[in-house]
């Protein structure tokens, strides 16, 4: 690849970067998700560091955010002589594997046609208010006091909710199918009054706008270097993430056919598995753990976009 071009495509890079301006916590939470847990899942502080001085995150502030998110419970960390080596902590890889089927495989969604509804008449004001706020970031609605529904939300996910907030005996959970004569029309235009889809709709338009660009630079995305591709890697995957997170997750037969999320994830998956064999290549040369070499990928890895090779 010739300069003019690989400066090209490191300008596309850099004006991602500055569009996007990810936070170091989230972003450092997105490399460990999607680099560091399939290869071994420990790093080596000074390798992390140089990782992230590939998003123009100091070193100051990366150790600062490593901090702050050791404290929070998302890593753990362990020292072997002078040398600080990191890990996702198990709630972290707890709600790495629970994120994975919405990241790396948007359409494996339960589609049973039952739904989940909590009543939460009996629960302390206080523990509801906490309740309530984790039941909205896993795309439940909220349509009336004390009432929560979602269509296709796996039961055991909810059980474990219930049981770590200790309300496992408070709370009134029914699953089953909506039994009203009702069209799947009425049901989509009930959908739109208890979820903002258009605000979901407007987050994956802008990560696709942002993301099929590199499809129309002179260059082919297969000539990437192997640090572009890792830098594009992390970049595709951070922001999907976001966009994904507020996603309901309502499943193919309640969305349009012309939904975004599946325009989303297509894109994603494209993208991922032109570069994710190069970017392991600038990985493993750079990913230091205990004993200063890079383990193997882990056979789970390959299974992402319903499996890549």
């Amino acid at each position: 690849m010739n300069n003019l071009k690989e400066n090209e495509v490191d300008e596309y890079l850099k004006s991602l970067v500055e569009e996007m301006a990810p936070k170091a916590k989230s972003l450092i939470i997105t490399f460990f998700g999607d680099t560091v847990f399939p290869h071994g899942g420990t790093i080596w502080l000074g390798s992390l560091v140089k990782f992230m001085e590939e998003f123009g995150i100091s070193e100051k502030l990366t150790r600062t955010s490593i901090f702050r998110l050791t404290k929070e419970g998302w890593l753990s960390s362990k020292k072997f002589g002078r040398e600080s080596y990191y890990s996702l902590s198990d709630l972290a890889i707890e709600r790495f594997l629970k994120a994975h089927y919405s990241v790396y495989a948007y359409d494996e969604q339960d589609n049973d046609n039952d739904w989940i509804v909590l009543f939460t008449n009996s629960v302390n004001p206080s523990k509801e208010l906490e309740l309530s706020k984790i039941l909205k970031k896993e795309g439940f609605a909220n349509p009336s006091k004390h009432v929560y529904l979602h269509p296709h939300y796996r039961m055991e996910y909810i059980q474990d909710i219930l049981i770590k907030q200790e309300l496992q005996n408070e709370v009134l959970l029914v699953k089953g199918p909506i039994q009203m004569p009702m069209t799947k029309e009425v049901i989509k235009e009930m959908i739109h009054t208890y979820w903002d889809m258009k605000d979901v709709e407007s987050r994956y338009q802008d990560f696709i706008t942002r993301f099929r660009k590199v499809f129309s630079l002179n260059i082919s995305i297969d000539e990437f270097t192997p640090k572009q591709c890792f830098i594009l890697r992390n970049l595709l995957i951070h922001d999907y993430r976001r966009a994904n997170l507020f996603d309901p997750k309502l499943g193919n037969d309640l969305v349009p056919i012309d939904w975004l999320g599946k325009a989303s994830s297509s894109l994603v998956e494209s993208i991922y598995s032109s570069i994710h064999e190069k970017a392991n290549i600038y990985v493993r040369d750079n990913l230091l753990t205990v004993g200063g070499n890079t383990p193997k990928l882990d056979k789970f890895y390959f299974n992402r976009f319903g499996g890549i090779k």
